[in-house]
């Protein structure tokens, strides 16, 4: 079941309801009723035909709910296609190369009498540090369903990359519905750092439209709790003049390897940016 629970971030006061997965996240939000008849009711509308949010991404609810089960393949196969690791995120550790000792000759070079005659294996070193990446996709009207899309394989890209250098992630889907002085936040856990990435299993709820759209809508309008707002794509860092100060206290609220990223703020920003975050070689 889901955890709820009360906390605060800077002057905001946050209502935070964290799930182990999508799919207790779709099973929960299938047990409750809506809490205010000014909410949308996603399941009712014909999302095919819905301009608003410049589009959801899907057609209908039913649509959002194959693509959470299944996975975006699109997004599967232009990782498998543009990649230049496997999308096990896995990386050859152990290495061959020609030196003067090793445990078995290179026996054309040996009748030359080259010196480096001789084939060797040495093991790359694996950082083991963990990271829990918590990935807010919350975007106001004006950002285009095509862009959530590309900041969420921005961030994909980049967790496969460090992955293949030893970095391990705890991954969360996050959403935030925010004012100036409250914020609903939603925390789904895609990825475990103790298991190898999937990105068929995470690729919809880490990147797809639908996800914030018509899943996340679905769930800000049932959660106990809840508070509607006018404004669906107000997200927590807005509320943050200072980004330092946002990342101090995602850490007093989730731990010292907490990192948080807003979707709104990356339309400009490409993985490697985002990599360079992650392993403290720049300011979030």
């Amino acid at each position: 079941m889901s955890v709820l629970r009360t906390t605060k971030m800077g002057k905001i006061k946050v209502n935070m309801e964290t799930f182990n997965s999508a799919e207790e996240l779709m099973k929960v939000c299938n047990t409750r009723a809506i809490t205010d008849d000014r909410f949308l009711d996603v399941k009712k509308m014909d999302l095919k035909h819905y301009d608003g949010y410049d589009g959801a991404g899907v057609d209908s609810y039913e649509e959002a709910l194959k693509l959470l089960k299944t996975g975006y393949q699109p997004i599967v196969d232009e990782m498998k296609k543009n990649a230049k690791i496997s999308l096990s995120g896995e990386k050859k550790r152990y290495q061959f190369n020609n030196q003067v000792h090793g445990f078995m000759p290179v026996v054309p070079l040996a009748l030359k009498g080259v010196p480096n005659s001789m084939l060797n294996m040495t093991a790359r070193t694996i950082k083991t540090k963990v990271i829990d990446v918590y990935y807010d996709m919350t975007c106001p009207a004006h950002v285009s369903a095509k862009q959530i899309l590309e900041n969420g394989k921005n961030v994909l890209r980049a967790v496969m990359d460090l992955e293949t250098q030893g970095y391990r992630f705890n991954l969360y889907a996050v959403q935030t519905y925010t004012d100036s002085s409250a914020c609903d936040m939603l925390v789904v856990k895609v990825k475990s750092a103790e298991r190898p990435l999937d990105i068929k299993r995470i690729s919809f709820a880490l990147a797809h439209t639908a996800f914030f759209r018509v899943i996340g809508f679905d769930w800000i309008s049932k959660t106990p709790n809840g508070k509607y707002r006018y404004g669906y794509g107000h997200y927590l860092a807005v509320e943050f003049k200072n980004e330092s100060k946002l990342q101090q206290e995602v850490k007093k609220v989730f731990g010292k390897n907490a990192v948080y990223f807003a979707g709104a703020k990356m339309c400009y920003k490409d993985e490697e940016y985002l990599k360079g975050v992650l392993t403290n070689e720049s300011a979030a």
